[in-house]
C-alpha cells in the first residue's frame, strides 16, 4: 500500500509550525493606484490519506486508497475605479501531487493538475451605498442561500465559477433584496503529460438562470425564494482517462450532470442563532420538466425507449440547533434531517431523481464525499465548541440511508455512483452507513488559517448486499495562507 514516508510528511508539519512564527505580525494588504487597487495572493497546500473511499474494499488496492497533495494557488486584484465601478480579475494554478490517481480531473474523484487559468474576471457597476441596483457581468462566483443547490464547492481543489450576467436590486434597503441571473458554468479543461495550456471556458450548451428573492422577517430572520432553470443540451463535458493502468469503467467520469431542462422552485428560512434560545433553518425544493434518458437499452435498471424522462423530483432540509447560555467554549449543537428524492419507478417515463444542480455538498452530507443531495436519507447530529480562542472544534455523526434502493447511491457530485444499479443493487436494504468526521480549525490570524481532520466511514447492509463492505477513513491536514 503506498503511504508518503516521513520524509515527505515533515514538510506539513513545518508547514504548521512556520505559519504560527509567522503568526506574530499581520502584512499591510499590497496595493496600487492610491489605495483604489488591492493585490490579493492565496496559497492552499492539502495532504489526504484515504482507505477504501471508492470500492469499500480492503482485501484489494485500488488507487484512491493512497496518500497525496493537493495545491492551489490564486493571485489577482480588486480595483475600485469609482464609487459606482470597480473590476475582479484572479488567475488560479490547481495540482495534484503524488497520487496513483490519474491527473485528469474527476477521474476516481481525482482533483487533477489545471494549470494557471483565469479564474475570476468581471466588471461591478453600481454603488452598493446609493445605487438601487448592482449589476455584476463576466466570470464570477454564484453563491444560493448556503449552497446545497448553488455554491463554490471551494473544498474541490478547482471550485467553481461561472461566465455570467447578474444583476441585485434592492426593493427596499436592508429588508428585500432580489438577484437575476444568466450563467453557464465554466468547465475545466482535462489535461494529461504532454498536453499544453487549456483555457478554461463555458458552454452555451449549458445555460443556468433564477431569480433569488430575500427578504428578512426581522433583525435577525429571513425568508428566501428562489426558481432556477438548467437547460444542458447534452451529457458533456465527459472526462477521459488514457492509462490502462485504470480500469475500463474507471476511465471515464462526468462532473456536471445529464442533460436536462429542468426548473427548481424553492424557498429557505433562516434564524441564526442566539445565545440561550433555541433556532431553525428550513429549505424546500421541487423540480419539474425533463432529463436525459442515461441509455435506450432495451433492458436493465434504466431501459426504455423515450430519449427523456419527465422530472418529478423534491428535497428537503431541516435543522434544529442550540447554544446553551453560560457554559466555556461556546458550545452548540445542531440535529439534522436532510432528505432528496430519488426515482423509484424506472419503467414510468418519470424521473424522481433530485437533481443536486451545482452545490458545495463537502461541508453538508459528511466529509468524506459519499453522498449527494440526491436519493437520500439523512440524520445529523453536530456539537462545536472553542476550547481556546481562535480555536474550533467539531464533531458530526451522520446516518446514512437511500430514498430508494431503485435507484443509484450518488456520490458528492451528484454524478458519480458508489455502486453500478444492479438487480442485486434494487434488491439491497437501504442502509448505506454512517459517518463519524472530527474537525479542527486554528486561525491565529486573519491571512493563515490551519485545518486538520479525521473521519471513518461504517459500512452499512447496502454495501455488504453489493459487494465488498469494507469500513473507510479519512485523514487530511491542510493549510492556507492568505495575503
Amino acid at each position: 500500500m503506498n503511504r508518503f514516508p516521513p520524509r515527505i510528511l515533515l514538510p506539513i508539519s513545518l508547514l504548521g509550525a512556520t505559519a504560527s512564527l509567522f503568526a506574530a505580525a499581520t502584512p499591510p494588504p499590497l496595493t496600487f493606484d492610491g489605495g483604489r487597487g488591492t493585490f490579493e495572493f492565496v496559497e492552499r497546500l492539502r495532504f489526504e490519506s484515504r482507505e477504501n473511499n471508492f470500492d469499500f474494499d480492503s482485501a484489494g488496492h485500488s488507487p484512491t486508497d493512497d496518500s497525496w497533495f493537493v495545491q492551489r494557488f490564486r493571485t489577482g486584484f480588486t480595483w475600485k475605479l469609482d464609487p459606482g465601478t470597480s473590476f475582479q480579475l484572479q488567475l488560479q494554478d490547481a495540482r495534484e501531487f503524488g497520487s496513483e490517481r490519474p491527473k485528469v480531473p474527476f477521474i476516481l474523484g481525482a482533483e487533477g493538475n489545471d494549470a494557471l487559468d483565469l479564474r475570476l474576471a468581471s466588471i461591478t457597476i453600481g454603488d452598493p451605498k446609493t445605487s438601487p441596483v448592482i449589476v455584476t457581468l463576466g466570470r464570477q462566483t454564484l453563491v444560493l442561500g448556503e449552497e446545497r443547490l448553488v455554491g463554490i464547492g471551494e473544498w474541490n481543489n478547482f471550485a467553481r465559477t461561472f461566465d455570467a450576467a447578474k444583476a441585485t436590486w434592492a426593493i427596499t434597503p436592508g429588508q428585500t433584496t432580489a438577484t437575476l441571473f444568466v450563467s453557464s458554468v465554466v468547465n475545466v479543461q482535462g489535461t494529461t503529460s504532454g498536453d499544453g495550456w487549456k483555457f478554461n471556458r463555458s458552454s452555451t450548451d449549458d445555460l443556468f438562470s433564477g431569480l433569488h428573492v430575500s427578504h428578512k422577517l426581522d433583525a435577525t430572520s429571513t425568508l428566501e425564494g428562489y426558481v432556477l432553470w438548467r437547460d444542458k443540451k447534452n451529457n458533456n463535458p465527459i472526462y477521459r482517462a488514457p492509462t490502462a493502468a485504470i480500469p475500463a469503467p474507471a476511465r471515464t467520469a462526468a462532473a456536471y450532470d445529464i442533460g436536462q431542462n429542468i426548473f427548481t422552485f424553492g424557498t429557505r428560512f433562516f434564524a441564526p442563532p442566539k445565545v440561550g434560545e433555541f433556532d431553525s433553518e428550513f429549505e424546500g425544493a421541487w423540480q419539474r420538466g425533463d432529463v436525459n434518458r442515461q441509455t435506450t437499452a432495451t433492458t436493465g435498471p434504466y431501459a426504455g425507449s423515450s430519449p427523456t424522462l419527465d422530472q418529478q423530483a423534491w428535497a428537503v432540509h431541516s435543522l434544529v440547533g442550540y447554544t446553551p447560555a453560560n457554559l466555556p467554549g461556546k458550545l452548540r449543537f445542531d440535529i439534522e434531517y436532510n432528505i432528496a428524492s430519488g426515482d423509484k419507478n424506472r419503467t414510468d417515463g418519470k424521473n424522481g431523481s433530485f437533481m443536486n444542480l451545482f452545490p458545495s455538498n463537502h461541508k453538508f452530507y459528511g466529509f468524506m464525499d459519499v453522498f449527494a443531495w440526491k436519493n437520500l436519507r439523512e440524520f445529523v447530529a453536530t456539537v462545536r465548541f472553542t476550547p481556546v480562542p481562535k480555536t474550533t472544534v467539531r464533531l458530526d455523526y451522520h446516518d446514512l440511508s437511500l430514498f430508494t434502493a431503485q435507484d443509484a447511491w450518488y456520490r458528492a457530485n451528484g454524478v458519480a455512483t458508489v455502486r453500478p444499479l444492479s438487480i442485486a443493487a434494487q434488491n439491497a436494504p437501504r442502509a448505506a452507513g454512517s459517518e463519524a468526521d472530527l474537525t479542527v480549525t486554528w486561525a491565529p490570524r486573519p491571512w493563515v488559517t490551519l485545518d486538520a481532520g479525521w473521519s471513518r466511514f461504517s459500512a452499512g447492509s447496502y454495501l455488504r448486499a453489493t459487494g465488498a463492505g469494507s469500513d473507510a477513513t479519512f485523514t487530511y491536514v491542510q493549510t492556507t495562507l492568505k495575503f
